[in-house]
């Protein structure tokens, strides 16, 4: 059985929720999968496939959920990682957050390259105001963003159950 390891990285608990889907929807496909925070450094030896995430804020991930895939990188270089950002951005401008989310995966692989990414996605999150930095809460008084829940749950789903057959083919 293909055991998967959902990484991520969480300010708010929105992104500890999206994970937690992820895993329901790999269990249910057949897979064996866990959720850990990035925190914990979860040691990837006992895994055949990783998922890894984080918010992006102000166009970069949580350090620690970096960190994580950057340090495993020589660790799991042989096994299919999927990588996802969850933000705030694309709740109005798609397309600048889907920007955002390949920039910070460019600047993620340069410096891991040995990771076998063979999926990525970047999901609209859960947003209030109150939980910014000083510093966001600057920039959003420009653009402000909608507050609420804007995850698409569907399309986690979706993506979710698309890794199976990636994660399979790759074993």
């Amino acid at each position: 059985m293909t055991r998967v390891l959902v990484v991520y990285a969480t300010r708010f608990g929105s992104t500890r929720e999206v994970a937690s889907a992820m895993v329901h929807e790999l269990n249910a496909s057949g897979l064996q999968a866990h959720a850990a925070e990035a925190s914990n450094s979860p040691p990837p030896e006992n895994y055949d496939a990783f998922v890894i995430g984080s918010p992006l804020y102000g166009g970069k991930w949580i350090s620690v959920a970096g960190l994580y895939a950057a340090l495993m990188a020589g660790r799991i270089k042989e096994k299919p990682v999927a990588l996802f950002s969850m933000g705030g951005l694309g709740i109005k401008h798609p397309e600048a957050g889907l920007a955002q989310h390949k920039e910070f995966l460019k600047n993620l692989i340069e410096v891991a390259p040995s990771l076998n990414v063979v999926s990525d996605a970047v999901f609209s999150g859960y947003f209030e105001r109150s939980n910014l930095p000083w510093y966001l809460k600057i920039v959003d008084r420009f653009a402000p963003t909608p507050q609420g829940d804007h995850r698409d749950w569907s399309k986690i789903q979706i993506w979710s159950r698309s890794l199976v057959t990636k994660f399979r083919l790759n074993q």
